[in-house]
């Protein structure tokens, strides 16, 4: 079983659709108000699979109510451009840099998580799945866009831990087996993994 290091434990009390909490190729395009709803909506278990379709712009394979729940909340955002670097880093971890997509909170629902452009600002943002068409949003973390000559650019990647891997702490080696998948946040070197205990997320920077 892979054993991934990490360096430190802060909780994170994240409160759903928070504007005080802090930054897809699933290709997007630019952002636009919603259309009309379609019939055809993804809202399954975790380990089903089924194609998000929506006709909301930017036309990112999510499901509808959570396109709708993002033009609500982030009203006008749109897709970052991610960095080079990034975008190699994410491809280590079979990751599309921009979206992830898991159990995260252990409920048997499939969750996804992703980064958007709000204004100057990068954020990352969880959409739990809760039900039936039904979504909830926690936004996990906001920065500024990197500016590289110019153009502004995302230098972070999300990856899914999947369930069952382990954690292993670099300043005491205790492990930590996952109950469920966590969402890592990378750039750089760094990477945090956002893991959610008792009703909110923990952070724990890990080694890539």
């Amino acid at each position: 079983m892979k054993h991934i290091p990490y360096l430190l434990a802060l909780p994170l009390c994240l409160l759903a659709c928070s504007p005080e909490n802090e930054e897809v190729k699933d290709e997007y395009v630019d952002a636009a108000p919603p259309a009309d709803a379609l019939d055809s909506i993804a809202n399954v278990p975790k380990d089903a699979v089924k194609t998000d379709e929506n006709d909301i712009k930017p036309t990112i394979p999510l499901p509808q109510p959570v396109m709708e729940l993002l033009s609500e909340k982030y009203r006008g955002w749109e897709k970052p451009e991610i960095a080079a670097n990034a975008l190699r880093q994410a491809e280590a971890h079979e990751s599309t840099a921009a979206v992830a997509r898991g159990d995260f909170n252990g409920d048997g629902w499939q969750d996804v998580a992703l980064q958007l452009q709000q204004g100057k600002d990068v954020v990352m943002v969880v959409a739990f799945q809760t039900g039936d068409y039904e979504y909830e949003l926690v936004e996990l973390r906001r920065d500024i866009l990197f500016n590289e000559r110019g153009t502004l650019k995302s230098l972070y990647y999300l990856f899914t831990v999947p369930q069952d891997e382990e954690l292993q702490s670099e300043e005491t080696g205790q492990e930590m087996e996952l109950a469920h998948d966590a969402l890592a946040i990378g750039m750089e070197s760094n990477t945090t993994a956002y893991v959610y205990q008792n009703g909110s997320f923990q952070s724990y920077t890990i080694a890539n």
